[in-house]
């Protein structure tokens, strides 16, 4: 027999089918893998731009104190993003940065930057609310230790998304000044979009 021509026709199929589901989730998890590393690499080249760290800059110098961040994010959620901060948000440079980073690929949805009280610095669309400094993309990366006794980047599980109409997974990576962490930049990914390594 060629030893390259191998007859998988043995007498324990059942065998054969769990080397042919081991062999499909392998495959599936190095996929997985190098779209996540390669996801995150590129967040974090977007979250690195001196544009990018300037705005995050200039809104925690402001320091909105904790109550007036928690009535206006109380006002964004009643009147779903029709106001006049978010106006101002959405209009801004870096907002404009982050909406043409956003088109540049397929896979690249939304994106909301924060500062470091988890309040919106900028963002491609209007968000759900103003304040994330209580969400899992916010609370699992951002530490203000040196060095950071947290993760580096955080992937959420995949949900529907209604505004974006696709299973969204989003990506968080913090914003750094230096060596201080200041900010953190959040990128919703379609994954349907998201490119397979051999293709």
């Amino acid at each position: 027999m060629d030893k390259y021509n191998v007859n998988f026709g043995c007498k324990r199929p059942w065998l054969n089918l769990g080397l042919l589901f081991t062999a499909f989730f392998l495959a599936n998890a190095n996929a997985y893998a190098f779209c996540a590393g390669t996801l995150i690499k590129e967040i974090k080249a977007l979250a690195s731009k001196p544009e990018i760290i300037e705005a995050v800059k200039a809104s925690n110098a402001r320091q909105l104190g904790k109550e007036r961040i928690m009535e206006l994010d109380e006002r964004w959620i009643k009147l779903k993003g029709r106001l006049p901060e978010a106006d101002q948000i959405m209009n801004s440079k870096v907002s404009g940065l982050l909406a043409a980073a956003m088109n540049k690929q397929s896979y690249f949805k939304e994106a909301i930057l924060t500062g470091n009280q988890g309040e919106t610095v900028a963002m491609n669309m209007v968000t759900t609310d103003y304040w994330q400094g209580d969400e899992e993309k916010f609370t699992a990366i951002f530490d203000t230790n040196l060095p950071s006794r947290k993760p580096d980047s955080h992937i959420s599980r995949a949900r529907w998304d209604d505004s974006t109409k696709a299973m969204i997974a989003q990506v968080s990576v913090p914003v750094y000044d230096g060596d201080y962490m200041i900010g953190t930049l959040t990128v919703g990914v379609d994954l349907k979009r998201v490119p397979h390594p051999n293709h």
